[in-house]
């Protein structure tokens, strides 16, 4: 049966996520200690994850928000730091608006922009992805048909709720889908269960886990994804 949807994860599917991340929180945590400088001498990097395990504990309905998440973490971080009530919502709005930004300076993996530019063409072509990435930012969302994340569906994957609102959103069933995606669990078998057809985007490098079943395709470089999808013309 030809392939009408193609869904796509993002992180580390279509860009390395780690050092983008490791770069949005350094900027994160330079402009929280020039809003407030006692937070240098307040926090070590354990206190502030415990302080992030506390906020996950204590707001578990935020729990896959990650953007409301992050906020309510900044905000603590303010609260802590003696800042009234209204400042620390006021700068811990500031310090996110500026980690967003940098968390969407992503670099593109080899190949990416003129796979994306390809499939556009020819298929609808929906992002699914648990992160927080802004697909205006990046400056590619022109080259997707609906973008579904954790903040705007009710459950991230491997919940069905992204892949079914992207197939509603396509009007197509399971079986005219491909789903392309890094992590095997989230991505490639929460796919399979519901009858997509499925690709490991292995760009990584990664070893696949040995209990569970293999993708029906697996790609090292984005460039062979196209070779990869002919034979369902």
């Amino acid at each position: 049966m030809p392939i009408k949807l193609i869904t796509f994860d993002l992180d580390n599917t279509l860009w390395h996520t780690d050092p983008v991340i490791i770069r949005a929180e350094h900027i994160q945590w330079q402009l929280i200690i020039k809003l407030c400088p006692r937070a240098s001498t307040l926090f070590t990097p354990t206190s502030l994850q415990q302080l992030k395990l506390k906020v996950m504990k204590q707001n578990p309905q935020l729990r896959h928000k990650l953007s409301m998440l992050r906020i309510e973490f900044l905000f603590q971080i303010f609260i802590q730091c003696k800042v009234s009530e209204a400042q620390a919502r006021a700068f811990s709005q500031q310090v996110f608006t500026e980690f967003l930004r940098a968390r969407n300076q992503v670099e593109l993996f080899p190949g990416a922009l003129t796979l994306l530019q390809a499939l556009h063409q020819n298929y609808q072509v929906i992002a699914l992805s648990n992160g927080n990435s802004n697909l205006a930012t990046i400056g590619i969302d022109h080259l997707f048909h609906a973008h579904y994340h954790a903040e705007n569906v009710a459950r991230p994957k491997p919940h069905a709720d992204m892949f079914l609102a992207a197939l509603e959103h396509a009007g197509v069933e399971a079986s005219e889908c491909i789903h392309i995606g890094d992590h095997p669990e989230q991505d490639v078998e929460a796919a399979q269960t519901l009858g997509f057809k499925t690709i490991w985007a292995n760009i990584l490098k990664q070893p696949w886990p040995q209990n569970l079943s293999p993708a029906d395709h697996t790609i090292n470089q984005l460039d062979q994804l196209i070779p990869t999808l002919s034979q369902y013309y």
